[in-house]
């Protein structure tokens, strides 16, 4: 077994290549079916740009997010405070997909994103919680 996995919190590596993952899923493939519409559409330009705005933002999260998760990887002594923010904002989107797809569509599946967020959210959670250094709440 080489160094990289003696000394990588292999949950919290998980919760970054998901990440990686989700930013790749997001850019290559929601931008086509999500922004472009928007963009095409009768829509006021204030709300095109406030998407876009938001869009990014998402884009910008996931992509410090697979640092933080990275770090937190690498860094036990450090791994909950790197991680613990990323955690919530993560659970917090899961919600909010699920209480908007409840909401708007009367299903959670419509917009099943929450479980890539819910995935990666757990992952760094168990990471925590294996590296016995910190309670995690």
């Amino acid at each position: 077994m080489t160094s990289f996995f003696k000394t990588t919190n292999m949950w919290l590596f998980a919760a970054a290549a998901i990440s990686l993952a989700t930013t790749g899923l997001h850019v290559i493939g929601g931008t086509p079916e999500i922004m472009a519409p928007l963009n095409a559409s009768d829509a006021p330009a204030l709300s095109k740009g406030i998407a876009e705005v938001i869009w990014n933002q998402i884009t910008l999260l996931l992509i410090v997010s697979v640092w933080v998760f990275w770090r937190a990887a690498r860094n036990p002594e450090k791994a909950y405070e790197l991680s613990f923010a990323i955690i919530v904002l993560y659970l917090g989107i899961t919600l909010l997909f699920i209480a908007s797809g409840l909401g708007l569509f009367g299903s959670i599946w419509v917009m099943p994103q929450w479980t890539l967020f819910l995935v990666m959210a757990v992952l760094a959670i168990v990471g925590l919680l294996r590296n016995n250094n910190k309670q995690l709440i």
